[in-house]
């Protein structure tokens, strides 16, 4: 039992400054006034941040559009490759027929 007893010396003001989350609806809760250099650094710092999410999308998009790229040319020479083949195949094969 002695585990779920709150000790004397220590008072009920830990309790007081806990917010649990659920205060009423109609209660406003007071956001405290920043400074103005605080509020421009933390407007600097919230601007870093989406520049930085939209480099990282740019970077995402360039590396999903390179590979997209790499793979169309790809194709291509594989196809170049196979066209050679069939055209030396059949540029031989007349040479032969005629001599």
């Amino acid at each position: 039992m002695a585990y779920f007893q709150q000790p004397q010396n220590q008072s009920n003001q830990s309790y007081d400054d806990y917010d649990d989350g659920f205060d009423e609806l109609e209660e406003e809760s007071a956001e405290e006034e920043l400074p103005e250099e605080e509020l421009e650094e933390e407007l600097k710092e919230s601007s870093r941040s989406r520049i930085r999410l939209l480099f990282s999308v740019g970077n995402l998009t360039g590396v999903i559009v390179g590979t997209v790229v790499i793979l169309v040319l790809v194709a291509l020479l594989l196809s170049m490759i196979n066209f050679l083949q069939t055209d030396l195949n059949r540029n031989f094969s007349l040479l032969q027929t005629k001599f």
